[in-house]
């Protein structure tokens, strides 16, 4: 079974890959002209907000870790996390997560202990985006078919809820303090995904000028915890962009809408270098160290 996920993964991949690049070669007048109005102070922006976003990740692990008995900093956590970076871009989408799991159980942190923070940076993050967005997009989208559909999937997350006492038994839920602390940190994570995305889409004229920001950010969510739950898209990647730009009611077409989107990972891309390169270039010139241990 896993060998025919991964084939399908690897097989949707070409072909969303390869999707774009037809819809680019056809439409590449008309989106280059699109992208060289762009504004550029929107790009920098939209990168600041993701490398705060990336800064905030590792709060997550810290939140969980403590909340076991693990005397661990959150200094530790962020240079794992920066310094696996590039795995991130590996094809499939889990060698960042399977390398800091390394990194961590290295510094002695048991397995369940690493298993649960892989399962609420996972779950819970998502859970949170699912709520938000499915109920912002009954409140606020216009397509009546659109808001239904969503009610149903907030009140579907809702149902999830209850299923955390079923793994209450076996130790897979922390203190009511810990949850607290990770809705915040979680909440504060999307904040700033959103801002990162709203600065890149404000920054294209053609959508900034139809597109309303909250509607935009709600749609993010919603997009991307889509993307995120399709097992045969590696990262999402086709899946984001083409629910993105089937939700969006704007006036261009819908092909160039995708690739316009699809523009934000280059974005994200960018960031994660960014931050990498000058994690990198501290630790080169001393001004911080290697990974420390506890």
């Amino acid at each position: 079974m896993k060998t025919v996920l991964l084939w399908l993964q690897r097989l949707f991949l070409l072909f969303s890959i390869a999707f774009l690049i037809y819809v680019f070669v056809q439409n590449r007048r008309d989106i280059v002209e699109v992208f060289s109005a762009v504004s550029m102070s929107g790009i920098v922006l939209g990168m600041g907000f993701w490398i705060l976003a990336t800064l905030v990740i590792p709060l997550i692990a810290l939140t969980v870790l403590r909340d076991r008995g693990n005397t661990i900093f959150y200094s530790t956590l962020l240079f794992i996390h920066l310094n696996r970076i590039p795995s991130k871009f590996l094809p499939g989408g889990v060698w960042q997560t399977v390398a800091r799991a390394y990194d961590m159980n290295s510094l002695g942190i048991s397995r369940r202990d690493i298993s649960l923070v892989v399962l609420h940076e996972n779950s819970y993050s998502i859970l949170l985006a699912a709520l938000i967005s499915t109920l912002g997009i009954y409140l606020l989208d216009s397509n009546a078919l659109y808001s239904k559909f969503a009610l149903a999937l907030f009140i579907g997350s809702l149902l999830t809820i209850p299923t955390a006492f079923v793994f209450r038994k076996r130790s897979f839920i922390l203190s009511i303090s810990a949850y607290t602390k990770l809705t915040l940190v979680c909440a504060c994570f999307w904040m700033a995904a959103m801002a990162a995305f709203y600065s890149y889409m404000s920054s294209i004229p053609l959508i900034a000028a139809s597109y309303k920001p909250l509607l935009m950010v709600v749609h993010y969510l919603f997009s991307y915890v889509v993307g995120f739950v399709s097992i045969f898209a590696p990262q999402g990647i086709g899946v984001f962009e083409v629910v993105v730009a089937e939700l969006a009611d704007l006036d261009m077409p819908f092909t160039q809408v995708v690739i316009l989107v699809a523009g934000f990972r280059v974005l994200i891309f960018l960031s994660d270098i960014v931050s990498w390169a000058i994690y990198m270039l501290l630790r080169s010139t001393g001004k911080i160290g290697e990974i420390p241990t506890n």
